[in-house]
C-alpha cells in the first residue's frame, strides 16, 4: 500500500471507534436493568475504543511524517 492509502484506512478506522465513542457517551449502551450490557463490559468497551483511537492516531501521524519527509 502507498502513504495515502495507509492514512485513509486508519482515518476511515479512526472515524469508527470515535463513532463508538460517541454512542457510548450518548448513552445508547446501557448497563444494568434493561441495558444492552453491563457496567463492566461498558468500561471494558470505553476502554478500548479510547485505545484504538489512540492507535489510528499515532499511525496517521507517523505515515504523514513518513510523507512529508518524502
Amino acid at each position: 500500500m502507498m502513504a495515502d492509502e495507509h492514512v485513509l484506512f486508519w482515518e476511515k478506522k479512526l472515524v469508527e471507534n470515535r463513532q463508538i465513542l460517541e454512542m457510548l457517551d450518548s448513552g445508547q449502551f446501557k448497563a444494568g436493568e434493561g441495558g444492552v450490557i453491563d457496567a463492566q463490559t461498558l468500561a471494558e468497551v470505553r476502554k478500548w475504543a479510547k485505545r484504538r483511537v489512540a492507535e489510528c492516531e499515532a499511525r496517521i501521524s507517523a505515515r504523514v511524517n513518513i510523507g512529508a519527509e518524502i
